[in-house]
C-alpha cells in the first residue's frame, strides 16, 4: 500500500479505504480508478469481495462455544438483532476452544473490512489479555482480562443478583437460608455466593456453613444435596439454588420427602430460565440479563453508548416473584 500510495500520489490510508471498498474517505472516481490500476500494475493480489457504499458494515462476534441449547444464545441473537438495528450485521464466529482456529479466525477478521469485534464467553469467566486482537474496536462480553485491560467489558451483576435473591428470601421472614451452588471454580457461582453470604451479613443473620453445597448445576447432584439438607436440624426454611436447573433438583428432593412449597421449604432459582414459570409452583428467580448484555455490547461498538470509557459494565438482572417464596 506504501508502494502504491507513492506511486500515485496519495496517502496510505486512502489507498488501504479503495482497496477495502470502504467509504471512510471520499475519493474522487479517477483518484480510485488510478489506485485500482496501480495495484494490478504492481501485482497486488486484490480482493474479490471488495465492499460496496450500498453494503451494511459489519461487526465480528467470536465465541468459545456456542450451541442452541445454550442460554447464551439469548445474547447473540439480541446482539444480532441490535446490531441490525442499528444498520450493521452482526457475524458469528466459534472457534469451539481450539486456539489455533481462533487465531485462524482473528486473521480473517484482521484482513477483511470489520468494523469491530465482540469477544464472547459462553460462560463468565476471566481470560488473558487479547494481544493477538485484530487492531479495532472490540468489546468483551460475559468475560473479562484477568489483568488490567483497555477492553470494555459487559458482565452480568452476579454479585447483585446473589444478593438481591437472598434479600428477598430475608424479606419474606426466612432466616435459615441455604445455597445450592454451582462448581467452587466458577465466576457466575462464586459472586452469587459472595452476595448471598453479603444479604446474610447485613440482616445480622448468622451464616451457617453446613448450608452452603455445591450442586455443580446439574439436577441430579442438586437433588442428592436437597435431601442431605432436609437432613440437617434445624432444617433450611428456604433453598436458594443457583440456577433454575438445579431448582429442579431440589423440588424433586422436597417432593420426594413429602414437604411442599412454599409451606414447609421456600425455593429460589437464578438465571429465569422458561422453565421457571413453567414449575409448580413457579420458581422465583433472577434474571441473566444476556438480552441486554448482548445489546450493550454492539451499542459500544457503534458508539451508540455512553458508558464506552467504564472498564467494567456489570448489568443487573430483575427478580422475578412466583409461588415458590
Amino acid at each position: 500500500m506504501s508502494d502504491i500510495a507513492t506511486e500515485v500520489g496519495v496517502s496510505q490510508p486512502t489507498v488501504s479505504a479503495i482497496l477495502n471498498g470502504s467509504d471512510s474517505i471520499k475519493v474522487s472516481e479517477a483518484t480510485r480508478i488510478k489506485v485500482l490500476n496501480k495495484a494490478r500494475e504492481l501485482g497486488y493480489a486484490l480482493k474479490q469481495n471488495i465492499r460496496h457504499s450500498n453494503m451494511h458494515p459489519r461487526i465480528a462476534l467470536v465465541v468459545n462455544s456456542l450451541n442452541m441449547h445454550d442460554p447464551f444464545i439469548n445474547a447473540v441473537s439480541a446482539a444480532k438483532t441490535r446490531a441490525w438495528e442499528l444498520d450493521y450485521l452482526l457475524v458469528v464466529f466459534d472457534y469451539e476452544e481450539d486456539e489455533e482456529l481462533r487465531q485462524a479466525i482473528f486473521s480473517e477478521i484482521k484482513e477483511d473490512d470489520y468494523q469491530g469485534m465482540i469477544f464472547a464467553s459462553n460462560t463468565p469467566k476471566s481470560i488473558p489479555p487479547l494481544d493477538d486482537a485484530p487492531p479495532i474496536p472490540t468489546v468483551m462480553l460475559n468475560c473479562f482480562c484477568d489483568v488490567p485491560s483497555t477492553i470494555t467489558a459487559v458482565v452480568a451483576a452476579d454479585f447483585l443478583g446473589g444478593y438481591r435473591a437472598t434479600s428477598h428470601l430475608i424479606s419474606r421472614n426466612y432466616r435459615y437460608i441455604a445455597m445450592i451452588t454451582g462448581e467452587s471454580w466458577s465466576e457466575s457461582s462464586i459472586q452469587r455466593q459472595k452476595g448471598y453470604q453479603q444479604a446474610l451479613v447485613n440482616a445480622d443473620i448468622p451464616a451457617n456453613l453446613d448450608w452452603i453445597v455445591e450442586g455443580n448445576w446439574s439436577v441430579k447432584q442438586s437433588y442428592l444435596e436437597t435431601l442431605r439438607l432436609l437432613e440437617l436440624t434445624p432444617r433450611p426454611e428456604a433453598i436458594f439454588c443457583a440456577s433454575d436447573l438445579m431448582a429442579v433438583g431440589c423440588y424433586q428432593a422436597i417432593a420426594k420427602k413429602g414437604l411442599t412449597i412454599p409451606d414447609d421449604i421456600a425455593v429460589m432459582g437464578y438465571d429465569n430460565q422458561l422453565l421457571a414459570s413453567e414449575l409448580t409452583p413457579g420458581l422465583s428467580s433472577i434474571d441473566l440479563p444476556y438480552d441486554e448484555m448482548g445489546r450493550k455490547a454492539v451499542e459500544l461498538i457503534c458508539k451508540v453508548s455512553p458508558e464506552e470509557a467504564l472498564p467494567l459494565i456489570k448489568i443487573e438482572g430483575e427478580l422475578y416473584i412466583r409461588e415458590s417464596t
